[in-house]
């Protein structure tokens, strides 16, 4: 599909209230491409609010403006909304749905091979590590001058894609990206340091906790967090901690998936795989999407239901992925 640069450009352009989402159980691409668009955005005058249903995890909030991210949009009325780092529209949450109540025309910048392309203008490259390096690839078309801030907000969102340039799509052009943002300023060593390199204790907590719920078989890993053990040891962000990305490491998996009971009952999937296997296409299936190596859902309870359900796709893709690897 082709990048909807001009219709993207008009939109901006005639738009003064800009409303920017993100996904649930934002990442560090997620708020780091939100937090560097924002930016950029009110660079060029724009009213910019930048929002996500869960708001900001802990590790995250050195990033600037993270202390501005909204989990609330009710009256807002924009001209513009954008979504970053979302692969269809259910996954821009109750504050994508506020943003859309008035008609606004609609920006969809993406990087997962699963997007449904659903934007007025989609600025959809799967090419790309990372959404943040979408936002990096508009500015120029924007007219925005790199800065100090913008920097840091799209380093920590490529530099947590790619788990510090480790998986195997970066490119010599990505660590080119990464330069340039280290020339504004972005401080490599201190984004690499709170997010890939650190843990909090709740969430060796909930490690520890979730751990004998550990399961292998058939080349599948998995582990499931209920609401009560999160509440058990204090874990209030959002996702696993990473956990499902420790799971694939283990020599004898070939995908991994983490099960995690939200407040409200639903169940969100981690899912990641070693390469030769694909867990987009289940993540898709359940209604969510990503990348052949790295993907999610979220979908309806209960959570042992869920789980079953879940593990049967998994070996189905497992299988496939066995033929191509041997």
């Amino acid at each position: 599909m082709p990048m909807d640069w001009d219709r993207a450009a008009t939109l901006v352009v005639a738009a003064s209230d800009v409303v920017i989402v993100t996904h649930l159980g934002p990442d560090g691409d997620a708020i780091g491409s939100l937090l560097g668009l924002g930016w950029a955005l009110r660079q060029l005058g724009k009213r910019v609010t930048v929002a996500a249903d869960d708001g900001v995890p802990e590790n995250l909030r050195f990033l600037p403006g993270a202390e501005e991210v909204q989990t609330d949009l009710h009256d807002m009325a924009p001209d513009l909304v954008i979504a970053v780092d979302c692969g269809d529209r259910s996954r821009m949450g109750q504050v994508g749905a506020a943003a859309l109540a008035h008609n606004a025309p609609l920006i969809n910048l993406d990087h997962h091979v699963t997007n449904t392309y659903f934007g007025d203008a989609n600025l959809v490259n799967p090419e790309t590590v990372a959404a943040a390096e979408g936002v990096f690839d508009w500015l120029p078309r924007l007219g925005v001058e790199m800065d100090l801030q913008i920097a840091t907000c799209l380093l920590t969102g490529i530099v947590t894609d790619t788990l510090c340039f480790r998986t195997n799509n970066v490119t010599a052009d990505v660590l080119g990206k990464a330069q340039a943002l280290m020339n504004a300023g972005a401080p490599l060593t201190e984004i690499t340091q709170r997010t890939v390199m650190r843990k909090s204790y709740a969430a060796l907590r909930l490690w520890a906790a979730v751990m004998p719920t550990m399961q292998l078989e058939d080349g599948v890993i998995w582990a499931k967090i209920d609401r009560q053990t999160r509440q058990a040891v204090g874990y209030t962000d959002n996702g696993d901690g990473g956990l499902v990305s420790l799971l694939v490491s283990a020599d004898e998996a070939a995908v991994a998936a983490v099960f995690r009971e939200r407040d409200d009952g639903r169940i969100e999937i981690g899912f990641r795989a070693k390469p030769g296997f694909d867990v987009s296409g289940v993540a898709l299936e359940l209604g969510g999407g990503g990348h052949v190596l790295a993907a999610g859902a979220t979908v309806d309870g209960p959570l042992d239901a869920v789980v079953e359900k879940t593990l049967a796709m998994l070996r189905r893709a497992v299988n496939a992925g066995a033929a191509v690897v041997s």
